[in-house]
């Protein structure tokens, strides 16, 4: 068959084209806009590496598990460019200070005189 003629046989070809604005789609207004989050994690640790082309940030949870002798971290790595990586870092030393000085930061004050466990399994 005709790569021009991929009508069905039972649709008589009329000749019209349709145009598709697709720039549509994306055009939404900021109420309209809601975070679909589908998966999120715990991290106590994360590495960030700069590349020439982009910010990669690994978000680890440690200690992690050992599986066939070898410790298994899991983790998500995440990529940005440099401006959004550079954005990221001005709002969360924005939002991290706000927090500090709302005296929302969470702490831990061990009570006075008291010794501290040994840590091991099993004891609390």
């Amino acid at each position: 068959m005709d790569a021009k003629k991929q009508t069905s046989s039972k649709e008589p070809d009329t000749g019209q084209q349709i145009a598709i604005d697709i720039s549509k789609m994306y055009q939404f207004r900021p109420d309209e806009m809601i975070p679909d989050i589908r998966a999120s994690s715990y991290s106590n640790v994360s590495y960030i590496t700069c590349t020439n082309r982009d910010v990669f940030i690994d978000f680890l949870e440690m200690p992690g598990i050992k599986k066939d002798g070898k410790m298994m971290i899991p983790g998500t790595r995440v990529y940005m460019s440099h401006s959004a990586a550079q954005q990221l870092a001005a709002k969360l030393a924005e939002v991290l200070e706000g927090s500090y000085q709302r005296g929302e930061m969470e702490f831990f004050q061990p009570e006075p005189g008291k010794q501290p466990s040994s840590g091991k399994a099993g004891q609390i």
